[in-house]
């Protein structure tokens, strides 16, 4: 793969190409054997604190925001109209409670830990857009409307946080380094909020696969046509650069180092083959568009992909409605939607995925991320804008939950705390930039590096803030 904007990353954990062109400011030649060696003997130091842990990521982002409240943070004590319809359940976790709308997850406490005091402030109203691009790429939106709402991705768009592992842990010739499933992310009309590689370029732009994977999935794309071999085209793509020149070249070898070797790769197309999987695996996961999707991100993690997020079906602010790929943005009959549909659905598949990459020991090399952009408002049914019905729930920044398995976290520990009411945090704070650093952290991927935007300026990978070394 190919960055416009800086060298290629590495492929191992040895100090890269960039490394020796970035650390320290150092000049290349400037550059000693001594710090090379230091380089690296901190680089192993920080193993100890989980660095490096995962081999890949699964974000299972839940676009439009359950209630943390009647989800995995209940509130039992809490007065009327704030602690909710659902009682709290113990676990297989000491400890950890959850709400009795998902008792197929609590049974898999101890694979999983949770992060209770997630909060952050979104630029203009508490609306979907700003936080969803603050969760996905790890800074704040400069051109959004002052309201916070979305406006069309563009190449200016900082990269999200999947190609920017893709960018810094490419993968193995002939495996994908950042996979999108199940559904686009969406505000309103805008479609891709925070999911592009942005100034990146499209080399680590994700793979899209947006069929239902309840019907067979078209993968052409990923193989030759009949009278055509690897020789041939790779032939093809050679006389295209002789006579292109080599400046011209340079731009297109990215895609086409990735597409020769995915086209080459049989494991990696048979990934998308879940007819393959036997039926009671499919059960177990679900028959829905939610559940397959995260079928098939367990067999493409297991194929060697980096990143794999699998988006929740329906948009961020679409009306809650019956059925099994409704909404999670429950303004109104937040309880019947979440106990009758959305949770039902969530806790079948969430609780086979963590179950199964348990039993098949890829659990301890993938981390796996559950969460939304936000949580919802403490109290039932008061609007703190004009569109909450009877009993309904609105956006609320200020206090969420995160699920987060794998990748060398702890299990069955909760981290943070909110307060009474599941209104603020009240120990151990955590901003969803710290939740992403903590996530490139598990990766190997050092949050305090630096890549150049569109007009050379220096950026972080993040805005600010640092792992979470207590998950750890």
């Amino acid at each position: 793969m190919l960055s416009l904007l800086a060298p290629r990353g590495r492929l191992c954990d040895s100090p890269s190409r960039r490394d020796l062109l970035t650390a320290g400011s150092l000049p290349l030649l400037g550059l000693a054997l001594p710090t090379l060696l230091r380089a690296e003997a901190g680089r192993s130091s920080k193993s100890v604190n989980g660095f490096g842990k995962a081999k890949s990521v699964l974000l299972l982002y839940l676009q439009g925001s359950p209630s943390h409240i009647d989800t995995w943070d209940p509130k039992p004590d809490a007065p009327d109209g704030i602690r909710g319809e659902f009682k709290p359940i113990e676990t297989s976790a000491p400890g950890i409670r959850l709400t009795e709308v998902l008792p197929r997850l609590a049974k898999q406490a101890h694979r999983f830990s949770l992060i209770r005091s997630l909060g952050v402030k979104p630029q203009g109203l508490a609306n979907h857009g700003a936080s969803i691009y603050m969760l996905m790429t790890g800074a704040g939106p400069l051109n959004f409307s002052p309201t916070g709402l979305s406006v069309p991705p563009s190449r200016q768009d900082l990269p999200s946080v999947g190609a920017v592992a893709a960018r810094y842990r490419p993968p193995e010739p002939g495996r994908f380094g950042f996979v999108s499933v199940c559904a686009p992310i969406q505000e309103g009309s805008v479609t891709g909020v925070g999911q592009s590689a942005g100034i990146l370029g499209p080399s680590y732009d994700p793979f899209q696969m947006y069929q239902d994977p309840q019907n067979t999935l078209n993968v052409e794309s990923l193989s030759l046509p009949a009278d055509m071999t690897l020789g041939r085209l790779k032939a093809r793509f050679d006389l295209r650069n002789v006579h292109t020149g080599a400046a011209s070249a340079r731009g297109f070898d990215g895609h086409y180092d990735t597409s020769l070797a995915l086209l080459g790769s049989e494991s990696t197309a048979r990934s998308f083959r879940l007819e393959d999987e036997e039926p009671r695996v499919r059960d177990r996961y679900g028959r829905t568009r939610w559940g397959q999707s995260c079928l098939l991100a367990r067999r493409l993690i297991e194929a060697g992909t980096r990143f794999v997020q699998v988006n929740w079906p329906a948009g961020s602010d679409t009306e809650p409605v019956a059925g099994p790929d409704g909404s999670w943005d429950t303004h109104r009959n937040n309880f019947p939607m979440l106990k009758n549909w959305r949770c039902p659905v969530f806790d079948l598949t969430a609780s086979a995925l963590i179950e199964d990459l348990a039993e098949r020991g890829l659990l301890e090399t993938t981390l796996v991320v559950m969460v939304g952009e936000f949580g919802r408002s403490p109290r039932i049914g008061s609007p703190t804008t004009a569109n909450v019905g009877p009993g309904g729930r609105d956006h609320w920044p200020s206090c969420y939950t995160c699920l987060i398995a794998g990748g060398g976290v702890r299990p069955g520990q909760a981290y943070g705390e909110s307060d009474r009411q599941g209104a603020y945090p009240q120990k151990n704070a955590v901003h969803p930039y710290e939740l992403i650093a903590t996530l490139y952290h598990a990766l190997g991927i050092d949050p305090n590096t630096q890549y150049r935007d569109s007009l050379d300026r220096p950026r972080g990978l993040v805005e600010h803030g640092g792992p979470i070394l207590g998950l750890f």
